[in-house]
Order: structure tokens, then C-alpha cells, then sequence
């Protein structure tokens, strides 16, 4: 009778686990999966303002892809580009300013918050000066974007409309790996 009790234990974990591993992945809608979209989009009568912030440190090689498809972005409300270059060596600031010359689109704002305070990294110190640029103009919606993702034409107008549509205050979306 004594190893009776033990393989009950054992079985009684063993089956609640199966039955919460089962919960997750089958009602759950499929968290683990990349390819979940966007939800259901309604395109508000007044579209909301939107900053988009750029943390970029020696991103050179890769910001002639990346962003012009920022730039180029269909979106009918005010939006604006504030790229925070975090101190690169490789010329990102001076790149992206010749890049919105030469494409155009939507302003860009190129700072450099330079070295940060002690206790903060280089990038989330670079996003936190780039928010609160952003900020200053008030937006309704901010867009956090790493400066190596190119962005699909109506991605911005896609993820205010599902925002708006679902009624949530933050969206996200992974950035298909290549």
C-alpha cells in the first residue's frame, strides 16, 4: 500500500499537466503561432495621430530598406518618423536624414540623446528619448519599430485600424524573420 500513494501523486500531476498543456495550446487561439493577424480592422471616421520611434545604433548597412518603408507610409492621419540614433559609429544619423531628403514621405525628426544616464542601456535609453519627443506632439499612438524592419506600405494604417476596431490600447505584431 505504501507505493500506492506515490504513483497516484505521480499520475494526478502527470494528467493536470496534460490537461493545462491542452488548455493552452487549444483554447488559448493558438499563442505560439507567428502567423496569428491582426484583429478584425475598422477604419476610424477621424484617424488618430501617430509618432513612430526608431532606436538605431550603426544600422547603416541595413536603414536604406528599412526606412523608406517608414516613410512611404499610406496613412491619412498625421504621423511623423523620430529615429534616435544611439550613438553609431558607422554614420545612421546622417544616412537617415539624406534618406528623407531624397525619398520624402512622412517628417523626420534625427536625434541623438547621447551617452545615457548610469543604471540605463544604450537602446531602452534611446526609446525613452524618442518617446518623449514624441510626446511633445501629443500623439494618440505611438509605433515602437527596430530600425532593421521594413515596414509594408499600409502597415501603420493597418495597426491604428485594428486598435481602433478592437478598442485596445496597445497592438503587436512580430516582424516576419528572414
Amino acid at each position: 500500500m505504501g507505493q500506492t500513494a506515490p504513483v497516484s501523486a505521480f499520475l494526478w500531476i502527470t494528467v493536470v499537466s496534460l490537461a493545462a498543456w491542452c488548455w493552452l495550446l487549444l483554447c488559448q487561439g493558438f499563442f505560439w503561432r507567428t502567423d496569428v493577424r491582426l484583429p478584425r480592422r475598422r477604419e476610424p471616421e477621424a484617424w488618430p495621430s501617430v509618432c513612430v520611434v526608431v532606436p538605431a545604433r550603426d544600422e547603416a548597412a541595413v536603414l536604406p530598406a528599412s526606412l523608406p518603408s517608414l516613410l512611404a507610409q499610406d496613412y491619412p492621419g498625421r504621423a511623423e518618423v523620430f529615429l534616435v540614433d544611439d550613438g553609431s559609429t558607422d554614420g545612421t544619423g546622417e544616412l537617415a536624414r539624406a534618406l528623407s531628403e531624397r525619398h520624402g514621405g512622412l517628417p523626420l525628426t534625427v536625434d541623438s540623446p547621447g551617452e545615457p544616464p548610469a543604471g540605463w542601456t544604450g537602446k531602452l535609453w534611446a526609446v525613452r528619448h524618442g518617446i518623449a519627443l514624441a510626446r511633445a506632439r501629443e500623439p494618440e499612438y505611438l509605433l515602437l519599430t527596430d530600425a532593421d524592419i521594413a515596414h509594408a506600405p499600409d502597415s501603420l494604417r493597418e495597426l491604428v485600424a485594428a486598435a481602433h476596431g478592437g478598442g485596445f490600447d496597445v497592438v503587436s505584431q512580430m516582424a516576419r524573420l528572414r
